[in-house]
């Protein structure tokens, strides 16, 4: 029950700041949930004095804001970090001829082998189209194999081949530095919780992706 209210108070968050983007009036969330209930006042414009110019902020239950500081924004900061350790883990693995959406790849079937695309595209963050273009890619090279799979007999799923075993043992010990450089200063229960934060923040953006645009 908790679960549902909160979803659907992030949905009319959602729709406030689409409201707010097309520069419509900011109403409180009720009154977009109950369209009967006279909208609150539109907030009034301060023309800025002689003083100097002062950041106009729109106070919202939601907390939407008229100030924004991007470098503060947990969107840009989940994109900057992710960004820089892609970009640089990817210039380390281009001597094993692997890309990063490549190495995902072997390290889910690595971790957790026997997978259909749908479970592999879950697993690896990638969309369909690029998980079939890489997996034929792979199994080209003869770093996976397609068999049986363990779930449904009809199916067939994805596995790593020798080779692919190999290569991914090799990438491995890489990954790991990696995380360890990017979790420095950081107890062992401070990254766990760091871990469990950002699958919540994961869980939490679904209702962006059921949404109406």
């Amino acid at each position: 029950m908790e679960g549902n209210l909160r979803s659907k108070q992030l949905r009319l968050q959602l729709i406030k700041a689409r409201c707010l983007h097309q520069g419509l009036r900011l109403v409180r969330w009720y009154d977009l949930a109950m369209p009967k209930r006279k909208a609150a006042a539109a907030v009034p414009l301060k023309k800025p004095g002689n003083a100097g110019r002062r950041s106009l902020k729109v106070p919202a239950d939601g907390g939407i804001s008229v100030d924004f500081n991007l470098e503060q924004g947990l969107p840009y900061l989940l994109a900057r970090a992710g960004t820089r350790m892609g970009q640089a883990f990817s210039k380390e693995i281009r001597r094993f001829d692997v890309s990063l959406t490549e190495w995902r790849v072997c390290a889910a079937l690595h971790h957790a082998p026997h997978q259909r695309l749908s479970q592999l595209a879950e697993h690896t963050s990638a969309e369909p189209s690029t998980l079939s273009r890489v997996v034929d890619g792979l199994l080209q090279r003869g770093l996976l194999v397609r068999d049986r799979s363990d779930e449904d007999a009809r199916a067939l799923a994805l596995s790593l081949t020798d080779a692919g075993r190999d290569l991914t043992l090799r990438i491995i010990p890489l990954a790991q530095l990696f995380e360890r450089v990017s979790m420095a200063g950081l107890s062992s229960a401070q990254a766990d919780a760091l871990r469990a934060m950002l699958r919540t923040v994961y869980t939490n953006l679904a209702v962006l992706d059921s949404s109406d645009s």
